[in-house]
């Protein structure tokens, strides 16, 4: 079974409504971070050029991912620059700490 992390940056406001079209589509596990940064818009006029946005990561089999990614796109698009990223990552093996074991997300 071929595993992937999909790894998203997006705007603060889309989260609570991502969370329900995740559950929607199945996906029960994320792991949520709030991330500073900048893309390739900064705004050049402040003197801090970074905004804030949360990073999403999600474990999910390959078989998943072109749904959850959809998914994303379609919640976090607004359509100014800022809207974020989204990136999907191979996963070699994963791990359950609880059980010491191998596992399928």
């Amino acid at each position: 079974m071929e595993l992937k992390c999909v790894v998203a940056v997006v705007r603060p406001d889309v989260l609570q409504t991502l969370e329900k079209r995740l559950g929607a589509i199945d996906i029960h596990g994320i792991t949520v971070s709030k991330v500073k940064g900048f893309g390739a818009h900064p705004n050049l006029f402040a003197d801090d050029w970074t905004t804030e946005h949360l990073k999403i990561e999600i474990f999910a089999q390959a078989s998943d991912v072109e749904t959850l990614v959809r998914a994303i796109m379609d919640i976090a698009h607004v359509g100014p620059a800022g809207d974020g990223i989204v990136a999907i990552i191979p996963v070699e093996r994963f791990f359950r700490v609880r059980t010491q074991s191998e596992a399928i997300p």
